[in-house]
């Protein structure tokens, strides 16, 4: 999701918290999953923009560690279980997401006691993108054809408001756009 102008859209439940969201996209529930994506690349591409830098790549992906960290929070808690709920099965690709997510936090969590120049560092990056890179693509199309099939335009549209009021929670301010 590119950068775009906001408006405040009031909540169903209540009119005085205002929820910003971007104007030019509805924020249905698969358009939210590529925008945490792309929030995740972005990171990605500051990492390999700091090579040989060993300051600038810690930074990264400190940055890389926020950013992922809401975005498993996300699918974690709104995106997979109401796939769930729509399908009324327990879907073994929803679990193999999961199960990515959790590659993916034990990677950050390796990388968190290392320092960038350590001979498995970027190596270890490199292997993080990879992971995120096939989730992300997976993800995408899981949510695309279950959402498509089991889920109407106003409950995509509901769970993409849902995620975005997580994301401010989790990064403790509302979201002015990406």
């Amino acid at each position: 999701m590119s950068q775009a102008t906001v408006t405040a859209i009031p909540r169903a439940q209540r009119a005085d918290i205002p929820t910003l969201v971007p104007v030019d996209t509805a924020p249905d529930a698969g358009q939210m999953l590529v925008a945490l994506h792309e929030r995740v690349e972005r990171q990605f591409r500051a990492y390999e923009d700091a090579e040989g830098s060993h300051v600038r790549q810690r930074r990264a992906v400190a940055a890389i560690a926020r950013v992922l960290a809401t975005h498993v929070t996300v699918e974690d808690e709104l995106v997979y279980p109401a796939l769930r709920a729509q399908t009324g099965r327990h879907d073994g690709e929803v679990e193999r997401q999961l199960q990515q997510d959790h590659v993916l936090d034990l990677l950050l969590v390796e990388l968190g006691g290392m320092v960038p120049s350590e001979r498995s560092y970027d190596a270890k990056v490199q292997v993080l993108m990879q992971v995120f890179r096939q989730h992300a693509r997976e993800a995408e199309a899981l949510v695309r054809n279950v959402s498509s099939g089991y889920l109407e335009p106003a409950e995509r549209k509901q769970l993409g408001l849902r995620m975005l009021g997580r994301i401010g929670q989790l990064e403790g301010r509302p979201r002015r756009g990406w």
